[in-house]
């Protein structure tokens, strides 16, 4: 089955400390939020009228109104009710605020975010890892490459399974640089994003053809093995440059891809 954002793995769901009637009053109020169904700086439904419409008590409304408060999606004023925050104040790097815009329609906006991101921070990792990695984080880089090797060989699996594979393989080669440069800051912002770049990859790869197909892969195969290759050599002047060239076009293919957003 082709990975989508319904059946796609998400490291960011159930972030969200309340559950039930709560959890569920929550997620209804930031998905019209991160939709765009509720605008930046509109006055959202009154209170009542919530507690008519999704049937839940006037305090379930209240607290949901709190916790998007905390995250800087709402605020609150006596004289002017509450409003939607510009998106610039909300806690964008909350997994719960990413999930919502996941699902909420605002994927575009935050896959554009994140391919930046990457183009600005992944080419300094490298760069770092190479100079930085213990013995122990070499191996680690050298099983995660080996392991992209054994998916990129393995023409007998089955399409979709080689396609999943391959998706997870990329992760952990990512994952296993940015370990390399000893950062727990790093660590967890990589875990925050992780569900979002795989819809990132996932958007790439559609974007070049190979969605049961693996029409492409020798590119990317090439641009990752040129990064891996300076990273054993201990050159971070090379595995910056080759790093840069690997997000550079990973995001040209994913901004050719995002028309197919609409499909999903």
């Amino acid at each position: 089955m082709e990975p989508t954002l319904s059946n796609m793995r998400s490291e960011l769901s159930g972030r969200i400390e309340v559950r039930g009637i709560l959890g569920a009053a929550v997620g209804e109020l930031a998905s019209r939020i991160a939709s765009g169904k509720w605008a930046e700086g509109a006055v959202i439904a009154r209170e009542a009228d919530l507690v008519e419409e999704m049937k839940v008590s006037r305090s379930v409304v209240r607290e949901a109104v709190r916790i998007l408060s905390a995250k800087g999606m709402l605020k609150s004023k006596t004289s002017d009710g509450t409003r939607v925050q510009p998106r610039s104040s909300w806690r964008l790097l909350d997994p719960d605020v990413m999930e919502w815009r996941i699902r909420g329609g605002d994927r575009k906006a935050l896959l554009q975010d994140l391919l930046r991101l990457r183009l600005v921070i992944e080419p300094s990792v490298a760069y770092s890892a190479t100079i930085e990695a213990t013995d122990m984080a070499r191996d680690r880089v050298t099983a995660a490459w080996r392991g992209k090797v054994a998916v990129y060989e393995a023409s007998d699996l089955p399409k979709d399974g080689r396609r999943r594979r391959f998706i997870e393989a990329d992760l952990e080669f990512h994952r296993a640089l940015i370990a390399a440069v000893r950062s727990d800051l790093l660590d967890q912002l990589f875990s925050v994003v992780e569900a979002a770049l795989e819809l990132v990859i996932d958007l790439q790869m559609r974007a070049r053809g190979y969605t049961s197909d693996m029409i492409g892969m020798d590119e990317s195969q090439s641009l990752h093995e040129a990064v891996y290759d300076a990273f054993i050599a201990r050159d971070p002047v090379a595995a910056e440059a080759a790093m840069h060239r690997l997000i550079q076009r990973a995001n040209d293919d994913a901004t050719d891809g995002f028309a197919l957003l609409e499909k999903d």
